[in-house]
């Protein structure tokens, strides 16, 4: 069982916080900007002139759904670098008031 960030040392929360922050900016650049700028062509108003395309409502859907997919699991990987970084404030706050 992992452990809390809490009972790291200072050293492990900055290793794991730097992991995590690469995790996300990762998965940000490769897959919720991706999908969401998908979203964003599939529902997109074609200019005049241009010959209208057709789009599924299923298409709208199964695009939602992977974007939705995506932004849970960017809340998720946020909320745990949200609780290192609380952590290591923390930590350094007792370190300076010599706790």
């Amino acid at each position: 069982m992992k452990r809390a960030p809490s009972q790291l040392t200072l050293r492990e929360m900055f290793s794991d916080t730097e992991r995590l922050a690469s995790e996300l900016i990762e998965h940000l650049e490769l897959g919720f900007i991706p999908t969401n700028e998908q979203l964003i062509r599939l529902v997109r108003e074609v200019p005049e002139g241009v010959e209208k395309r057709r789009v599924e409502d299923i298409s709208v859907r199964n695009q939602v759904a992977e974007l939705l997919k995506c932004d849970h699991f960017t809340q998720e990987v946020f909320e745990k670098l949200d609780e290192y970084l609380k952590a290591i404030d923390l930590s350094i706050n007792k370190i300076i008031d010599g706790d």
